[in-house]
Parts: C-alpha cells; sequence; structure tokens
C-alpha cells in the first residue's frame, strides 16, 4: 500500500484503508529498536542549528483602519506596527536527511525548557524523526538529541511524564506483526535524549494523524476511514474507539476533546467516554490536506485553508469571528499557496501558518473580537505553526524550522513606575528630536530609533535595523531591549555624550558601538547583556552597573 501526497505544505497521509477493529493486544517490538536511530553527537547536532536571519522580526499592521491609506513606500519605510507584541527569531534548525531525503517537520510539542519536533515524508517512503531541542537559554538553543528512522514517519507528538508520544505511518512491509499502517508510540526521554524503547502500537487506518492527552490517557487519530481513541498512557491498552470520517487534528481543552473531520466539520467529545456534546459546521476541507485546530478559552480555533481561521464557540457551536488570510498591499502569491495550514495561541495572539502568504498575526479583545492583524516578515512560507509560552515554532517545508522568542521584559520592582504612560502605537521609524521628552509603555517592534532627546520606555522594545543614542541623547529603558539582524550590520550605536540606561536584558544581534564619552548604564542587581556582534568599545566609553555578559565581549 502506498501513501498519498497532500496538497498542503505539510504533508501527511490521511488516506486509511477500511479494516476490522484494532488490535488491543499491544506487542513490545524489542526487535525493532534498530529501525530508530539516535544521536546525541554535540558536535554533530551543532552543526544543524543556523544563526542566519536571527534577529528582530518587522509586524505590519494591515487592519481595516489603515490597509487602504497603505502605498508601497509606507509599507517599505512608515508601515505602522502591531502593538503589544515583539518577536525575535532566534535560530533555524536543518531538518534531518534520511537515506538522501530531506524530512519536513510536521508538528512541534513544547514542554517546559525543551521542544519536540516531528519529521516525515510525503510520497511512498516511510522516513521520519523527531528532534529534542533545548530551549532554556533563548542566546543559545541547541539540538539535544535527534532520532531518525527509515521505517516510520512521525506526524505529531505529545509529552508527559518522562515519555514522549507520538503519531505515526509505519511501513508494515518492514514490521509485519503490525496490523495497521497507522500506529500511535512512545519512547521515554530523560534530560533531553530519547531512551532505546520505543513502543508501537496499530490502531485502525493508514497513518495516524494527531495525538494528544490529559491525565493517564492518550487520545489518538486516523486518518479517512480511521478513528478517535482513547489509549491508556502507561500500556496503550485500547480503552474506547470511535470511527469518524476524514480526520485531521484534535485538541484538547475545556474539559472537551475537540475533532477535526475534512467532510463532518468540528465536533466536541465527552473525554470520559467518547460520547458527542455538540456538531459545529465548518466549511469542508480539502482532500489530503493537513489543518489543525486550537482553544482559546471557550473558544475553539480551526485553521479552514483559503477561508482562513474560523473562530467557534465550544459550547453552543456558534460561529463568533472569521479571520481572513492577509496579505501586505502589493504582495504577489499564488493563489493556490494562500491557505491557512495551521494556527495556534499566545496570549491574545491568534497565530496563522498562511502558506505562502507567510505568518499571519490578528489580535483579540476579551470578546473574541478582532483588534488588528498584521503580517510578520519572515522569509518563505509557512506551513505550520506551534506556540507555547515565549516561544513560536514556525515550519518551512525542506526550509527548516525556525525558533522565535516573544520578547517579554523581566519583572523588577521599579516596573510599576511605567504605568502611567502612554501605550506605544506610532509608526516604525521612531525619532525623538534634540529638546523632546517622550516615554511610552508596552512592546513594540520598530525598523529604526534615533534618541537625541530624553526617551523613556517601559516592556519590550525590538528595533530591527538599528538604533542610534545621538549625542545628548539620552535611553532610559526598562524591560527587554533587542536590536538588529544577525550577520547584517544592524547596530546599536551610543556615541559621544549620550547615555543608554537599562535595567533588564539588552540582546544586539549586529554591533554594539561605544564612542568615546558615550555611558551604558545598567541599573538593579539582574540586568543583562548579550551580543552577537562585535564591541567597539572606544577609549572614553564608560559601562557601569551591575550586569551578566552572557556573551563575555564587554571589556
Amino acid at each position: 500500500m502506498s501513501k498519498k501526497l497532500l496538497a498542503g505544505s505539510i504533508i501527511l497521509s490521511f488516506l486509511a484503508i477500511a479494516c476490522s477493529d484494532s488490535n488491543d493486544d499491544f506487542d513490545e517490538n524489542e526487535y525493532t529498536q534498530q529501525n530508530f536511530e539516535i544521536n546525541n553527537d554535540e558536535s554533530e547536532l551543532e552543526s544543524v542549528l543556523s544563526r542566519n536571519g536571527a534577529g528582530v522580526l518587522s509586524i505590519s499592521s494591515i487592519t481595516a483602519s489603515n490597509r487602504a491609506s497603505l502605498t508601497r513606500q509606507a509599507v517599505e519605510d512608515e508601515d505602522p506596527q502591531v502593538s503589544d507584541i515583539a518577536l525575535e527569531q532566534i535560530a533555524t534548525v536543518d531538518p534531518p536527511v534520511v537515506d538522501g531525503t530531506t524530512l519536513r517537520a510536521s508538528h512541534v510539542k513544547i514542554d517546559g525548557n525543551y521542544a519536540y519536533v516531528t519529521y516525515m515524508m510525503e510520497g511512498e517512503a516511510y522516513l521520519g524523526g523527531i528532534d529534542i531541542i533545548n530551549i532554556t537559554d533563548k542566546t543559545n538553543p541547541f539540538v539535544e538529541s535527534r532520532v531518525t528512522s527509515d521505517i516510520v514517519d512521525f506526524t505529531s507528538a505529545y509529552f508527559n511524564n518522562g515519555r514522549l508520544y507520538f503519531a505515526s505511518a509505519v511501513n508494515t512491509d518492514e514490521l509485519l506483526n503490525l496490523e495497521y499502517r497507522a500506529n500511535i508510540g512512545y519512547v521515554s526521554v530523560s534530560e533531553g535524549n530519547f531512551l532505546q524503547d520505543f513502543q508501537l502500537k496499530s490502531i485502525e487506518g493508514n497513518v495516524a494523524v494527531d495525538i494528544a492527552g490529559f491525565n493517564d490517557r492518550i487520545i489518538g487519530v486516523s486518518g479517512a476511514t480511521g478513528v478517535l481513541g482513547l489509549y491508556d498512557a502507561a500500556s496503550l491498552e485500547t480503552i474506547q474507539e470511535q470511527t469518524i470520517p476524514d480526520l485531521r487534528s484534535i485538541a484538547y481543552g475545556d474539559n472537551k476533546i475537540a475533532v477535526l473531520s475534512g467532510s463532518e466539520g468540528l465536533a466536541m467529545y465527552n473525554p470520559n467516554d467518547l460520547s458527542v456534546l455538540n456538531n459545529i459546521s465548518t466549511p469542508n476541507l480539502a482532500s489530503e490536506s493537513k489543518r489543525t485546530i486550537a482553544f482559546k478559552d471557550q473558544a475553539i480555533l480551526v485553521s479552514e485553508g483559503s477561508n482562513g481561521v474560523g473562530i467557534y464557540d465550544s459550547n453552543s457551536g456558534n460561529a463568533l469571528q472569521q479571520l481572513d488570510i492577509q496579505i501586505l498591499p502589493e504582495a504577489e502569491y499564488d493563489d493556490e499557496d494562500v491557505v491557512t495550514n495551521a494556527v495556534s495561541i499566545a496570549g491574545d495572539f491568534i497565530l496563522m501558518a498562511n502558506g505562502g502568504a507567510g505568518f499571519g498575526i490578528a489580535k483579540l479583545d476579551e470578546n473574541n473580537t478582532l483588534v488588528e492583524e498584521g503580517v510578520v516578515d519572515l522569509e518563505g512560507s509557512s506551513n505550520y505553526i506551534q506556540s507555547d509560552g515565549e516561544y513560536i515554532f514556525v515550519a518551512s517545508g525542506t526550509g527548516g524550522l525556525r525558533i522565535i522568542k516573544i520578547s517579554q521584559p523581566e519583572v523588577n520592582e521599579n516596573f510599576a513606575e511605567c504605568e502611567s504612560y502612554d501605550v506605544y502605537t506610532g509608526r516604525s521609524n521612531l525619532n525623538v528630536n534634540s529638546n523632546e521628552v517622550l516615554a511610552y509603555r508596552g512592546s513594540a517592534t520598530l525598523k529604526n530609533l534615533n534618541v537625541g532627546g530624553d526617551f523613556t520606555f517601559c516592556g519590550s522594545i525590538n528595533i530591527q535595523n538599528g538604533a542610534n543614542i545621538n549625542s545628548q541623547g539620552e535611553f532610559n529603558m526598562r524591560g527587554a531591549m533587542a536590536v538588529g539582524t544577525y550577520g547584517r550590520n544592524h547596530d546599536l550605536n551610543i556615541n559621544s555624550g549620550s547615555v543608554l540606561r537599562i535595567e533588564g536584558s539588552l540582546t544586539v544581534y549586529g554591533n554594539l558601538n561605544l564612542n568615546s564619552g558615550a555611558t551604558l548604564e545598567f541599573v538593579g542587581e539582574d540586568s543583562s547583556i548579550h551580543v552577537f556582534g562585535t564591541v567597539r568599545q572606544n577609549s572614553g566609553s564608560t559601562v557601569i552597573g551591575t550586569y551578566n555578559d552572557t556573551s563575555n565581549k564587554l571589556q
């Protein structure tokens, strides 16, 4: 039996075959361990992570209030930014190569200090892999362990209690003791490393397409004529299964299991007995396409291909909001590539992997009403997206997996003094002229910052191209600040007679230039600085205060 290609950019085979009831006997399959090759070699794994493109990401706002007025010049020079969020790309991870074939990222599960990334290959071959990425230090993420397989596609992952559970498709021509090609399984993980105890369990279908869990149970689904099943987390024994056509994705939240079918729409199930709580009508999805769903409180979000993202009340089933795919003015895309493949949540923000249209973002208020939307400046297509805590992972086909961090200020005792300032909602080029006194708070992303007067900012501020503190200028920063792009000479310049005073964290992806007579002052006991480029500290410049130089580049 062969696999079939998906139309979406993260390609999973959802077609299944009609088979008999699932086998409840969980087979140890000990002899299959040789088909899972584990690599913990630090020197080898170091090469798969790249800093190219690391740095501040701009987020162009295209809300209804300003979209009509945007021109190409405005987009390039003065486009407004989405407020209250600041993003940094900190690294790119190259996917595994198995038997000369580059794999595609299919799913990401973030748990604590680790991100678990699954990989697979579309087409006839069964090739897959899983990465464990250590994200403890945002300035130094690294792949700690990688497993590859020449008989298994890994399509999704869920972590709990020291085990990484996965959904997969298995080459049963090689593993004859497995009844179905659709399988769920697990491998134990210790301190960021895989242990050699892979276990597989067949479930009805051709590909297991998604996996999740709660308490001591695992939820798994397989495609087209497959099943929704509950399984014991310890033994993987079947608790209950239901046949549902054309399954694409599952999510657990608000004490419900949400299940997306391409042909039957969205349904909410009781997690105790898989009884149907309610059905929600959603647009039919293109055959063989990857789509994801996510809970936001009692709302459920559905990636709906060319329709963007639908938002529904998980209790009543009522449609709450439709988020269209937004495209920057005058941008050119192939219409067939402009589809929302995946959706994820980051606080009040909805993150959309819009294929050829890139990485979309929308901000909702407490009533799930759209208040702002935009496009993140990210090269290449966006085929999958997952957010948890401070991190966002975006997959781009064989182009690698981008690790993005949401810039957030460290809490400090003086932060409350800033509450009286207005939230910054201005343009992306900010100039503070001499004799001007300006103060803002919030999260802001700028293209350029020039300070010649007195400027105070509280919260998170990211400057994409460069920042200049000009002669006699004074910049008081409390929170998190990031400047530039790695390898592109986007610098932070502190000029003669000027002062940058910071209480919090400073990250410079380009160079830090301290000209003669310049002062860089750190306030408090917990401030930090990391410079990826070169520090040019001219004679007569001053660095004072207590700080942690994590890059060891200041004198």
